[in-house]
């Protein structure tokens, strides 16, 4: 199974050449003209700019993380481990309170 990081650089590798699809179809089509500036040539600077973060998040960068599924495991299972400690831990304090509430109305 690939990593959040491949999965994310190869979408918008896809991304990008199909934004230059669009752009060579219309311009084959003439629907997009060099002459002027027009909204078609949107699509070539989108498909570029697409293309570039593919390969920006593809190597190595920390916008997703680059674990696999063993470490995600790990990770979940250390994660599930702090959250209950902290539970039991304020349960503890929840039954602490309670005796010392109990004690104090018993005296009065």
């Amino acid at each position: 199974m690939p990593t959040p990081s491949q999965t994310a650089s190869t979408l918008l590798l896809g991304t990008g050449v199909g934004c230059f699809l669009i752009a060579g179809f219309g311009f084959v089509q003439d629907r997009i003209a060099i002459d002027g500036l027009s909204t078609g040539l949107l699509f070539p600077l989108l498909g570029l700019l697409f293309i570039v973060l593919s390969r920006l998040v593809g190597s190595g960068s920390n916008m997703f993380p680059s674990e696999d599924d063993d470490m995600l495991v790990q990770r979940v299972q250390s994660d599930l481990q702090v959250m209950r400690k902290e539970e039991s831990v304020g349960s503890a304090w929840a039954e602490l309170e309670a005796a010392v509430l109990e004690s104090e109305l018993s005296e009065e």
